[in-house]
């Protein structure tokens, strides 16, 4: 009989067979072993050594270890760069191998040389070199791809990578369909630049008001948002951020594409169908599925995967329906330490910090030139508790410094049955001799509250495009704090992503400078007065006409 004999030398496998002449030779050409046995011996020719790849295939391990508890053995000798422990689908237990790879190669053959051969959870360890990934230039130079299949192959290369998408981010064709759903009207009329309302400042607030909604239902499913507003310390290796999917994708749509990689935890996807967050039960599964369908089509747009921070639920997940109150629990600590904050800041406590009710806003016509803001909240009061009221105004062009009536107003109540009262009871009553006409308004989705100044520096004196940045100044602290608060998530105008910041009541550009670069190297700026990348004052028009 042929005799065969293999042994491991510097990480490479030595074969060592019987040497027989042709004329004395008794075995077959076709005879299947020594076929077998001559093909591994070809492939070892050409394979890399583990000091070359630094990659390791383990073998023969207990059905009960988990990555965890293997990971936690290797990283012993070197941080890893991957490890891929697949799961049995029906079983849920570890299919009894893994494929790790090492950072550092030299690291890998430190391993080998110590753990080949030992014994771990009761059985003993198994080594191989592990065939070295494909590098993207490598797949890049195969012969008959298209140029579509390369950007895919380079666009998959990098989705692993560390970059942190705008977890809120909403693409504007989305936000332009989401608009135009809520208002009950087309997409058309959306995007129709013929009114004095700019369609960049429509479609920017529009995407607010969504992100707000979509914040609160975050909230609710138990995600911890403030994971999301800073770079992450750690990424999870089971849960998945999915965005730029179509409006109004449904859970089930996406429970069923992405249940095909494996078994799912939670999966949480606001009402705006938008962005999604889905959890798996195994990491293995996790990275397949992430592997598999990172900008693979959905629908009519590429799915963008970002893998989530390790913290992003408050709880572990749990197949029992968890309880708001105890999902919630971070979120509500976060917010109240947010609050204490502005008390601390602004040094008093506000008893009218509370939001008012959704459809709460009412359009005054006809007023008085001579009614303000005074007048038109004692001619209300009686409906129920008033948010604030504002009267339009404009410059006296005869008495500089002096401003007059437009003619119109806006109030907004605490409570939706307060404007519903309004509108029965006091619809064409008289007010300082003037009968007043009521209309429900969107004011709301157009402004924040009313603005005393608004200033868009320039690069040189009054000329030339104006340097990035300008300055918003609200005439109370409640309306710049609610600005702030729902303009600071998520909110992109003209392609960019608003950044606001708290500023001091005068500043120069060497001192934002200087304070901008303190806030990345985290120390907290002072706090006074809103900052906003920028607000044009002209764009705030009645409803999305």
């Amino acid at each position: 009989m042929h005799g065969f004999y293999a042994f491991y030398l510097a990480g490479r496998r030595i074969l060592v067979t019987q040497s027989v002449s042709k004329e004395s030779s008794s075995i077959s050409k076709n005879e299947p072993s020594v076929s077998k046995w001559k093909d591994q011996e070809e492939n070892l020719k050409h394979e890399e050594t583990i000091a070359e790849s630094g990659r390791i295939f383990v073998r023969n391990l207990s059905f009960t270890v988990t990555e965890e508890e293997l990971t936690e053995l290797l990283s012993k000798y070197g941080p890893l760069a991957e490890l891929i422990m697949p799961v049995d689908r029906l079983s849920r237990k570890a299919k009894g191998f893994a494929l790790v790879t090492f950072v550092i190669p030299e690291n890998a053959s430190t391993a080998y040389t110590e753990l080949d051969g030992s014994v771990f959870h009761g059985r003993m360890l198994h080594l191989l070199p592990g065939k070295a990934k494909q590098s993207i230039e490598e797949l890049l130079e195969q012969e008959g791809l298209t140029y579509q299949q390369k950007q895919k192959l380079k666009q998959k290369s990098q989705a692993a990578s560390s970059h942190n998408w705008n977890t809120l981010f909403l693409g504007q064709n989305a936000v332009a369909d989401l608009i135009a759903e809520n208002y009950n009207t087309t997409k058309e009329q959306v995007l129709d630049s013929s009114g004095k309302a700019s369609i960049a400042v429509r479609l920017a607030l529009g995407e607010t008001q969504i992100v707000s909604q979509m914040r609160e239902f975050l909230e609710e499913s138990g995600v911890r948002l403030d994971a999301f507003n800073q770079a992450p310390k750690q990424r999870s290796k089971t849960t998945i951020l999915i965005k730029n999917l179509p409006a109004k994708t449904s859970a089930s749509e996406i429970r069923e594409l992405f249940a095909k990689h494996g078994e799912l935890g939670r999966v949480v996807l606001p009402t705006a169908g938008v962005t999604a967050i889905v959890e798996f039960l195994e990491p293995s599964e996790a990275r397949n599925a992430f592997t598999k369908l990172a900008y693979s089509r959905f629908k009519h747009l590429p799915l963008y995967l970002e893998w989530a921070p390790s913290e992003t639920f408050a709880a572990p997940y749990s197949k029992e329906k968890p309880l708001k109150k105890e999902v919630s629990k971070l979120n509500e600590q976060s917010a109240a330490g947010d609050k204490a904050t502005e008390t601390e800041v602004n040094g008093e406590a506000t008893d009218d910090d509370e939001d008012p009710e959704p459809d709460t806003t009412l359009f005054i016509k006809n007023l008085n030139f001579e009614t303000r803001e005074d007048s038109v909240k004692e001619h209300f009061k009686k409906c129920g508790p008033i948010h604030y009221v504002t009267v339009a105004l404009k410059k006296d062009p005869k008495k500089p410094g002096e401003l007059l009536s437009m003619g119109y107003g806006f109030i907004q109540f605490k409570k939706k049955a307060s404007a519903d009262k309004a509108l029965k009871t006091l619809q064409q009553s008289v007010l300082e001799g003037f009968s007043v006409e009521l209309k429900r308004s969107n004011r709301t989705l157009q402004t924040f509250g009313e603005i005393k100044a608004v200033r868009l520096p320039k690069k040189m004196v009054g000329t030339g495009p104006h340097r990035g940045f300008a300055f918003v100044d609200y005439l109370t602290k409640h309306d710049a704090k609610r600005a702030f608060k729902a303009l600071c998530q998520s909110t992109h105008l003209y392609g960019r992503r608003l950044v606001l910041e708290w500023a001091t009541s005068e500043e120069d550009v060497d001192e934002i400078r200087k304070r901008t670069a303190q806030h990345f190297l985290d120390e907290p700026p002072s706090i006074k007065n809103l900052r906003k990348s920028t607000i044009d004052p002209e764009d705030t028009g009645e409803g999305l006409d």
